[in-house]
């Protein structure tokens, strides 16, 4: 093994880190990255391959991507279940993406667990079976993977029309999921091929961040991956684009409600010296709510969103310009005035740059939200990963931090006026369309598979030792000091030192459940204007505080309260308490706020009735009459009802100190932020009146209903089935939890075995249950083909129904314990997780250590346990469902 060492300036090392990762190379070319972090039992594990779509001939368009998801099918002695089993077993995360450049994988796992990602990593490297019959089931997930993506969805055909007319010879055009031709067209021995390939030490970078001992580590890495074969990756061979010199433009039709377009332009490498003057002009123009396209554009009304994505490539990418307009009806600018609105800016830029104070605003933005993105172990495993992998270097973004210090404004002109010319400019524009199509895009589209439901899980050879059963006996409620201020908010604060960052959770009894449904929607109304800004400080300057500081504010209205968080680097931790206290002690609650708030909420409502699954949450909610959070239940019919008076009325009566709670993780001392919450919060006066009494939500008690949504123009259909549910603090209620871990929770669930896996009917299936403390409710989902829908149905209701009648496993059982048992440990892997869980806990009235009380619970159950509360809540024949697409009821229910 060859260890090297690292170049890069001090300065930006230790601004986040005490110490850079190691480099090490093992003989057969395997490159190693690790670095020690001990402030949480989590250890995360990156592969990243040197393999992408830039990689791709026209022919095998997508058969990265493809590999990716055989990467996860199994080998000769870890078959494909057996690989979601050890990851669940451990409680962990996982999963894929493949990209223009590269291809990466994710294990997240507790620390003692690290061993299991060496084994799965190494074994899947060389030894994946790239079965026939599973290449036949994965074209059907894929296929659908690109109909929600590419098809069914706006923004995502709107890309790929302008990618296609961006680049005329280089792959970075193609698609990296492939049309349908290569989809279908993907057999065992090209599948092998590539990947034999691709696959193998020499093209592949290991990086491991966690709680761990380096030394202890490398060896175990040299005893899964050191006998492997270097293997030979070809010369590549990837075609130069050749210089744009006139302007291009393309127009498609969609279903969809909202016009979008996008400008884009050629922009340079990764590497490139211009990239990072490129970098500061994409977030000057988007950064935030203070970035200069969203002061022009968005609050203004002139548009519904913007948003500008500039591609960090091995090659020269692109620079986009996404913009969505407002509903047809509402908008009094056209496409083309916007565009010239966009150009006036960018010629601005060309010739005059930004002014050094905006430049020194942005660089420090920009190193605040490097630091804020590596603050926690998978963050900084994928940055290294694919920083290697990609430029060679892991510290790849600390090197760009250090050409980004040395810019002017000169040097953002001189990018500016080379990138952004009229005769460079790629425009993509979307104009909706009603013409109806149906499900399949032509004729019937046979099922991917027979009708015989699968088999079950095979569990043979999982080991579950007692250990994995055994909790740690740590809690997210260790090390928490708890104050409260006389006028009653309650403070929660932990201390940790890892790295410069602090997340700051808070939450107001401010929910939806306190006003009445005739009003839906004023509970996010007037969370959204209150976010407008003070009298003194309107909406951009408001926000603009934090931003320059690379952070952002959110405020969200939920059921029984509305909770923010922020997350900053330590040195400015003032500066958001002093935000966070005006935003709620002193909102403006201008007119004009008011209305542009309204103004959005229609326009989203237009944005939401484009997607498959909101149109199905939407119907579930209206025949259950079960609707928990505000943002299920907003109409038009409602959002006109609201008045500004009642939103300051809804303001004034909710938003108080007594029932807030505040809580502060991170690199912080204690007594200062007791001292902050005292200066900014302790003269807060309550009102005089009672807070309103939360409408608690029933179920509809009716047996079962449906209700199917005819959407024309969509190839998918999204299902939804759905029953009531127990609350949190009801006794049924861990064996219920438990009992829909095995039944949806992930791929290696059964119904992501049985729907997925096995009959390639959905890429996207699974179930959950919300709760509050004494209801609930259960939904289990996928998106399909719209003519595989009837099978999709049976296949799910098979299984609610099996589940509620037999008794699970021993092994399943075993298995879901172990998963919340190992669960555990990631639960305080990122302080803003962390903070959240905290406010979450203390808002609801619950012990901070209610996590290890459940977990007990659950360590109690059985079998007949999880039959019981499955059928006392899962009845047969009673299902309310809700389906939206290309499709009518009579298609659902005539197989």
């Amino acid at each position: 093994m060859i260890k090297l060492m690292l170049i890069v300036p001090a300065v930006f090392v230790s601004a986040a880190f005490a110490v850079e990762p190691d480099v090490t190379v093992l003989d057969n070319g395997l490159t190693v990255i690790t670095q020690e972090l001990h402030y949480a039992p989590v250890i995360a594990s990156v592969i990243s391959y040197g393999v992408g779509s830039r990689h791709e001939t026209r022919d095998i368009m997508g058969i990265s991507h493809f590999v990716e998801h055989m990467m996860f099918k199994g080998t000769e002695i870890m078959p494909k279940s057996r690989f979601w089993q050890i990851v669940q077993r451990d409680g962990g995360h996982c999963n894929a993406q493949e990209g223009e450049d590269v291809t990466w994988y994710y294990l997240l796992l507790p620390s003692n667990r690290v061993e299991d990602a060496l084994m799965i990593e190494s074994d899947r490297m060389v030894n994946c079976t790239i079965d026939s019959a599973e290449i036949v089931s994965e074209i059907n997930v894929v296929h659908e993977e690109r109909r929600m993506r590419f098809i069914d969805s706006a923004d995502g055909a709107l890309m790929e029309a302008l990618y296609e007319i961006a680049f005329a010879e280089h792959p970075y055009g193609q698609p990296v999921l492939g049309y349908d031709e290569n989809i279908l067209g993907y057999d065992q021995n090209t599948t092998r091929s590539f990947y034999e390939t691709y696959y193998c030490p020499s093209n592949a970078v290991l990086t491991i961040v966690g709680d761990f001992n380096t030394d202890e580590l490398l060896v175990q890495i040299h005893d899964y991956f050191g006998d492997i074969p270097s293997g030979t990756v070809p010369e590549e061979s990837v075609p130069v684009e050749p210089e744009q010199t006139e302007a291009r433009y393309v127009e498609i039709e969609h279903v969809s409600n909202l016009p979008r377009f996008t400008m884009s332009f050629h922009s340079p490498a990764g590497t490139d010296p211009l990239n990072p003057a490129m970098t500061i002009i994409a977030a000057y123009l988007a950064g935030g709510r203070s970035g200069r396209l969203d002061q022009l554009l968005v609050e203004t009304n002139l548009v519904y969103s913007t948003w500008v994505m500039k591609d960090n490539w091995i090659d020269p990418g692109l620079f986009s310009i996404y913009v969505t307009m407002n509903p047809p009806e509402d908008s009094e600018v056209t496409i083309e005035e916007i565009q010239e609105i966009i150009w006036s800016e960018l010629d601005n830029l060309a010739d005059n740059g930004i002014t050094e104070e905006t430049l020194n605003e942005q660089r420090n933005r920009y190193r605040a939200r490097e630091i804020l993105g590596d603050s926690h172990p998978l963050g900084l495993a994928i940055d290294y990963a694919l920083s290697y992998s990609k430029f060679g270097n892991p510290l790849y973004t600390q090197v760009q931090m250090e050409l980004i210090e040395q810019l002017t404004p000169a040097d953002i002109s001189a990018a500016a006026s080379t990138y952004f010319r009229r005769n460079k400019v790629n425009i993509a524009v979307l104009v909706p369309s009603e013409e109806e199509v149906t499900g399949s895009g032509g004729g019937r589209e046979e099922l991917p598979t027979s009708m015989t439901e699968p088999e079950s899980i095979d569990f043979d050879g999982l080991e579950i030792p007692d250990e994995f059963l055994t909790p740690s006996g740590t809690s997210i409620a260790d090390g928490v000091q708890t104050y409260e201020l006389e006028n009653g908010i309650v403070l929660l604060v932990r201390e940790d030192h890892t790295f410069p960052v602090v997340s700051m959770s808070f939450a107001v009894p401010m929910g939806s459940m306190m006003h009445s449904t005739e009003l839906n929607g004023l509970a996010s109304v007037t969370t959204e204007t209150m976010l407008k800004g003070t009298p003194e400080l309107e909406y951009i300057e408001f926000h603009k505080r934090l931003e320059i500081e690379g952070s952002y504010l959110r405020l969200y209205a939920g059921a029984e309260n509305s909770i923010g968080f922020v997350t900053l680097l330590s040195e400015d931790l003032e500066t958001a308490f002093m935000t966070v206290a005006d935003l709620l002690r002193r909102p403006a609650f201008r007119e004009s706020d008011y209305e542009n708030v309204m103004n959005v909420k229609y326009a989203r409502l237009s944005a939401s009735a484009e997607n498959l699954f909101n149109v199905a949450f939407e119907n579930l909610v209206a025949i259950t009459a079960y609707s928990p959070a505000d943002i299920t239940t907003i109409t038009a019919e409602t959002l006109d009802r609201i008045s500004l008076d009642d939103v300051i009325s809804f303001y004034d009566i909710c938003c108080r100190p007594e029932g807030t709670v505040i809580t502060v993780v991170g690199d912080i001392d204690p007594e200062e932020v007791l001292s902050m919450t005292q200066n900014y919060f302790g003269d807060w006066i309550n009102p005089n009146e009672p807070l309103p009494s939360l409408t608690i939500p029933g179920y509809s008690t009716a047996p079962g209903d449906t209700v199917v949504a005819f959407m024309p123009g969509r190839t998918q259909a999204a299902i939804m089935i759905a029953r009531n549910a127990p609350g949190t603090e009801m006794p049924e209620y861990p064996a219920f939890n438990t009992m829909n871990t095995i039944l949806g929770s992930g791929l290696g669930s059964r119904l992501g075995y049985s729907v997925r896996d096995e009959q390639g009917l959905a890429y996207g299936v699974g179930s959950w249950v919300g709760s509050m403390d004494s209801t609930g409710y259960f939904t289990a989902y996928l998106t399909t083909l719209a003519d595989y829908a009837p099978q999709a149905l049976v296949s799910v209701i098979n299984e609610l129904d099996r589940i509620s009648t037999e008794n699970v496993q021993d092994i399943e059982l075993r298995l879901a314990k172990a998963n919340t048992v190992g669960k555990q440990a990631l639960s305080g892997m990122t302080y803003n997780d962390l903070a959240y869980r905290l406010t979450d806990l203390q808002s609801r009235g619950k012990p901070l250590d209610w996590h290890r009380t459940y977990l007990n619970e659950v360590l109690e159950l059985t079998p007949d346990d999880l039959r019981e509360a499955a059928a006392e809540y899962l009845v047969s024949g009673e299902w309310f469902i809700s389906i939206s697409g290309t499709i009518r009821e009579e298609d659902i229910f005539s197989e």
